[in-house]
């Protein structure tokens, strides 16, 4: 039997600062709270979706965005952090910052490449000059391949303005593995390519509690201060609030 959900409604925030702008951008929760009941309702009325995020997978950061559309009505987008059962598009929700085919083009020959490399490295006796120079070999390819990834990222805000990952990241250090993949830099996104005005955000875990116990089953959370603060100060810039 899975465990009940126990809903946290309290409110959070996706922020950033935009050096634009000189100043921090923010889209609070309140206006996607209802939105967010909506999918939390849907999610407990799949057995399918229980089976897999209280399973073996664990669980998985979800959000809601409540948007005004250019008519004037309201539409709510959804997303989900990362991929889903192995799959960056799934009908319904909204798509990843880059083109899916572009990324397999980019990354399937090197991820091969680095798994031989790998093996090799296996066999070598380690701290010995080829298992040194291999790994070396390895480390080069693995940051030529995020360097490359990052480039077709597309960030759009909602100045019109378009940025690669590198090019809107706001944060001296390099940028961390799975930037651009949670659910408000999507949601955003999509709002901004389609002519969208976000009136609030929701992301919230669902699921089985994370390895390290930071998520929660039913809990909302503000945008997370590694990946997504150094880029929705750009993504959010535009937002007149």
């Amino acid at each position: 039997m899975h465990q009940t959900s126990h809903v946290h409604s309290r409110q959070t925030i996706s922020s950033g600062y935009c050096k634009r702008c000189k100043t921090r951008h923010s889209l609070g929760s309140a206006k996607a709270i209802a939105g967010y009941h909506r999918l939390m309702a849907e999610l407990d009325s799949e057995e399918a979706t229980k089976d897999y995020l209280f399973g073996p997978a664990r669980g998985k950061m979800f959000g809601v965005m409540e948007c005004m559309q250019p008519d004037g009505s309201l539409i709510t987008l959804r997303a989900f952090s990362g991929q889903y059962n192995g799959l960056w598009e799934v009908e319904g929700w909204v798509p990843p910052l880059f083109n899916v085919e572009d990324f397999f083009r980019i990354s399937d020959k090197v991820e091969k490449q680095i798994k031989a490399i790998g093996r090799e490295i296996e066999m070598l006796a380690p701290h010995s000059e080829p298992w040194l120079q291999l790994r070396k070999k390895r480390r080069q390819l693995s940051q030529a391949l995020m360097r490359d990834i990052h480039n077709i990222y597309q960030l759009k805000n909602f100045h019109g303005a378009t940025a690669t990952l590198s090019q809107a990241y706001n944060n001296n250090n390099g940028i961390p593995t799975g930037t651009g993949d949670c659910c408000a830099p999507k949601l955003l996104n999509y709002a901004a390519n389609h002519q969208l005005t976000p009136l609030g955000i929701a992301e919230f875990y669902w699921g089985r509690e994370n390895r390290s116990a930071s998520r929660q089953h039913g809990s909302l959370y503000s945008s997370c201060r590694e990946k997504c603060e150094p880029i929705l100060g750009f993504m959010l810039c535009g937002l007149n609030y």
